[in-house]
């Protein structure tokens, strides 16, 4: 369990009839009608100058014992309220949560709008982690009375002396903060991940710079949804959280796994990185993406490659096709259903490699990239000059008359005279000519 330091103002709150028999800082509390306290003996006044005693010494335990006494003696004391309060606050600084919990459940019972009572109750929702279908209904229940209150507890009016708008306005925003993650926790711990989606929201929309925990709860509740409209959003969050350092951010190490999987992912939707950069800017800058935000899945990306591949090469566009089919896992039975005996189209190529040398009449050609080998072109007559790798030619009418899977090899019979660009055959060198001599 984790204690958190709460707001000044609720700590002014905190600040109970222990030390001077005096009322609680008003700065904050909901209007109520005033009412002198007084003890009722001597003896109810010596338990509370004990109990004050063993506060101002910084021993808890002992506190923690005399205000039970005290509350087992005068339960209905003129100072219950604030006793009970200063109960709650023992067992804070005692680290006893789940005693805390239920010290914080009895003080709401007695005021359902203490907002000490309802901070403490929001907060501990979260830090107890206990799913409890009662816990989750009074954590949601002080989130709610918190947030329904604001405008009652931090009202300018009412601002402690020396408090400044602003500083009222930092705790303020600092308590519905507060309020709505635990609202949002809940909802995610009852797989209400539309709600969660919802109440993560609402925060970051409150307080954006509320921090990389929160957009990584609202990009996991999004992608548990499993609706592919979220993925991307979700992807915007992921982001933000992996990299934003204000906040409540994530550990060092928590940050390192999520960059990881946030790289994984990308690429695997994507079909690259290419993009990722500019997605996490744009993340750290906003807590939400731009309206109609995109993110091109590698399926769209191969598409649009496709369209502009034929638009710039068609003979390339053509050839990629058929060898995408050639190079699944049914490529043999597409080469015998739709290939074989028949004869291809124009394709455009690069020598790979030829044989033999000097009269070359099989041609290994290369069409997705410079030197892959892809074709084999089986030419019913023999060239009657070589070409060096890298030489461009066209062919045109091959027939396909053989395939293999793995090394990957296209065989075509081919008409040597409908093959272009390759090279012709050097000229011979012209004889010397013979000198002519004098006649005598």
């Amino acid at each position: 369990m984790v204690f958190k330091p709460y707001p000044k103002l609720v700590a002014s709150l905190a600040v109970a009839v222990l030390g001077g028999m005096m009322a609680l800082v008003p700065a904050v509390a909901p209007a109520q009608e005033k009412k002198e306290k007084k003890v009722k003996d001597q003896a109810e006044y010596d338990v509370f100058t004990a109990a004050s005693n063993a506060v101002k010494a910084g021993d808890w335990a002992k506190a923690n014992q005399l205000l039970l006494q005290w509350k087992e003696k005068y339960p209905e004391s003129d100072y219950k309220e604030d006793r009970q309060l200063m109960i709650v606050t023992s067992y804070q600084n005692l680290r006893q949560g789940d005693k805390m919990w239920e010290a914080t459940r009895d003080l709401l019972a007695m005021n359902p709008k203490s907002l000490p009572g309802l901070f403490f109750m929001t907060t501990l929702t979260i830090s107890l982690n206990n799913p409890a279908p009662e816990r989750l209904e009074a954590g949601e229940k002080a989130a709610r009375g918190l947030i329904d209150n604001l405008d009652t507890f931090f009202d300018p009016a009412k601002k402690p002396a020396g408090a400044s708008d602003a500083q009222l306005a930092a705790e303020r925003l600092q308590m519905e903060t507060t309020a709505r993650k635990t609202l949002g926790w809940i909802a995610m711990t009852r797989k209400d991940n539309e709600k969660a989606e919802k109440e993560f929201s609402d925060l970051l929309k409150a307080n954006p710079n509320a921090g990389g925990q929160i957009s990584y709860w609202l990009g996991t509740v999004m992608l548990q949804q499993k609706k592919p409209e979220k993925q991307v959003p979700a992807l915007w969050h992921f982001a933000r959280a992996a990299y934003f350092d204000k906040g409540e951010s994530l550990t060092a190490e928590g940050k390192k796994q999520l960059q990881a999987f946030l790289e994984r992912n990308y690429s695997n939707y994507h079909g690259s990185k290419e993009g990722l950069k500019e997605l996490i800017d744009g993340a750290l800058a906003n807590p939400f993406p731009p309206e109609n935000f995109k993110i091109e899945s590698a399926q769209e990306r191969a598409i649009r490659e496709e369209e502009e591949m034929k638009a710039k090469d068609p003979q390339k566009a053509l050839w990629l096709g058929v060898k995408k089919e050639l190079a699944g896992p049914d490529g043999p039975k597409y080469f015998a259903e739709h290939l074989k005996g028949n004869a291809l189209p124009k394709l455009k190529g690069k020598v790979v490699s030829a044989t033999p040398a000097a009269r070359p009449k099989e041609v290994v050609v290369a069409i997705s990239t410079d030197d892959n080998a892809e074709i084999k072109l089986k030419l019913d007559a023999p060239f009657a000059s070589k070409a060096d790798p890298g030489t461009v030619i066209e062919f045109e009418g091959g027939v396909a008359s053989d395939f293999s899977p793995d090394p990957f090899m296209l065989t075509l019979d081919q008409e040597k005279e409908k093959v272009t660009g390759w090279p012709a055959p050097a000229r011979p060198a012209a004889a010397p000519k013979r000198a002519v001599g004098k006649k005598k």
